[in-house]
């Protein structure tokens, strides 16, 4: 899996596969299968279409892998530009953040500037909700090496009153004690596998490891220790019997349906995504927007080679 992870990173990386693939995209309708719109008044109007069926959204502006200050800046004002919008049409939103979005590669004070413009606006928001629905930021998790400097951020906005939430990855060792410190503080977490190959000093590497290691965080997330310090869970999966599992355990720890929820890719296994719906559970999508899909479209395959063929299909069936 780690070798498949980054050869389908590479391909993502690589120029002139992306410049033919984007022309591809562009004429079969590829990118469609996991891309809500094109821009931003696109994906309000998906996002208000999907919770007219029970179901919330996670904004995510495309792009990946982002050396370009320019592009950096085109990020965050996209974003401020979406979200005003996202809170009229009255929708309860995770706006997700990658720090390599926002400047990381580019220095901390830049950075720290982009990201609290962003946080400065969801806090304004927030503060004119009055009906429950609100905008929070959610971070990202991407390399092993950003882990301290992505966590670092979460907390300085946390401490600051910032509706915030934090991405952490099962399959990395250290996740249990970083797990441990955000029940503690009665943060929201996204579980999520992860989408990048650590090496196996850090990381497990085997599937059933990662399995295993993700129903133990499952564990800690709904124990009553999480429950009565306010913690809120979300499972980001789309393993039927692993969501399942994890909806058994929530019943057995007293944990109402409304008390945590499960996030999938938007495009990805509407079945599960219609059954967890009709069952009363709380589902939120992730649900990207934008042009710049070839990277994110190919990260999702390299999560799952499963992807590949409904990749594939979307462009031949479109």
């Amino acid at each position: 899996m780690g070798f498949w992870q980054k050869s389908m990173i590479a391909v993502a990386c690589s120029k002139p596969l992306r410049a033919v693939g984007e022309a591809v995209g562009r004429k079969t309708g590829l990118a469609a299968q996991f891309v809500s719109a094109g821009d931003g008044k696109g994906h309000v109007a998906r996002a208000s279409a999907l919770k007219a069926g029970g179901i919330r959204i996670s904004s995510f502006y495309l792009g990946e892998y982002v050396t370009d200050i320019t592009q950096v800046r085109e990020t965050v004002d996209q974003l401020r530009a979406v979200m005003p919008s996202l809170h009229q049409a009255g929708l309860d939103v995770h706006v997700s953040i990658d720090p390599s979005q926002l400047g990381y590669m580019q220095g901390a004070a830049i950075l720290t500037q982009h990201v609290d413009e962003i946080a400065s606006q969801i806090r304004d928001i927030a503060a004119q909700a009055d009906d429950g629905q609100t905008v929070r930021l959610m971070i990202d998790m991407e390399d092993f090496d950003m882990v301290d400097d992505t966590l670092a951020l979460h907390h300085r906005l946390q401490d600051a009153g910032i509706p915030v939430a934090q991405t952490l990855q099962a399959r990395l060792h250290r996740t249990q004690p970083d797990m441990k410190d955000m029940i503690a503080r009665g943060a929201m977490v996204r579980l999520v596998k992860g989408a990048m190959a650590p090496p196996a000093s850090v990381a497990f590497t085997e599937r059933l490891e990662i399995d295993a290691n993700y129903l133990a965080l499952a564990g800690m997330m709904l124990s009553d220790t999480a429950k009565q310090s306010g913690f809120f869970p979300v499972f980001g999966s789309h393993h039927r019997e692993l969501v399942l599992k994890i909806a058994k355990l929530a019943d057995q720890n007293g944990w109402a349906r409304d008390q945590f929820e499960f996030e999938m890719l938007y495009g990805v296994n509407q079945p599960l995504q219609r059954e967890l719906v009709a069952a009363g559970y709380r589902l939120r999508l992730y649900a990207p927007f934008g042009k710049d899909w070839w990277a994110y479209a190919w990260r999702r395959v390299g999560e799952n080679p499963r992807n590949l063929s409904l990749l594939l299909k979307s462009g031949l069936h479109r």
